[in-house]
């Protein structure tokens, strides 16, 4: 069941200030845990990869973190980055505010001050939207790969994450990892 948005666009944008992040979870405004540098770092590298992706697969569409997609749910989550089909776009174009459905595959690099229950919260939300997930975690070295119909997948350090869903995607971790 879709869970009701009790404010509007206009009201999420202001709830807070420019350099904070925020999602609408369940009616209410949550703010985001703020990042450290290795996490931006390894967003930087992510990005990249996505970028140089959708360039040799112009089907796909790639975004940064400030991105609002809306769950099956009802809540607008961000992931740290995110891949759409760019026929999803109606008539082919990114919208100028959210996208009113969820990203079909969400990268989230696990932050400092995120709780077990906030990072269960927002795997449901992406389960419940078909969402392939790819979850890094910085002090393991290791991805969790999670597609809303298989069980979960690792994939270590010395691996290339490969989503079979993606033609031609393979991420080398050793590169995604190492930092300066």
């Amino acid at each position: 069941m879709a869970t009701k948005t009790t404010i509007t666009w206009e009201e999420f944008l202001a709830a807070g200030e420019e350099w904070q992040r925020w999602e609408l979870v369940d009616g209410e405004v949550e703010f985001m845990s703020p990042v450290n540098a290795r996490h931006e770092y390894v967003l930087s590298a992510l990005i990249a990869y996505l970028f140089g992706f959708c360039q040799g697969h112009r089907e796909w569409v790639c975004f940064a973190s400030n991105v609002v997609f809306t769950m099956a749910s009802g809540n607008w989550r961000m992931p740290d980055a995110s891949l759409v089909r760019k026929e999803r776009f109606p008539e082919g174009k990114v919208p100028a505010t959210k996208a009113d459905f969820a990203p079909d595959v969400a990268f989230e690099i696990y932050s400092p001050g995120d709780t077990a229950s906030h990072i269960q919260q927002k795997r449901k939300d992406y389960q419940e939207s078909g969402v392939i997930q790819v979850w890094i975690d910085l002090d393991k070295r290791l991805v969790e790969l999670i597609y809303p119909d298989r069980p979960l997948q690792y994939f270590e350090e010395d691996q290339a994450l490969v989503i079979d869903k993606l033609p031609g995607f393979s991420l080398g971790l050793k590169t995604l990892f190492s930092l300066p």
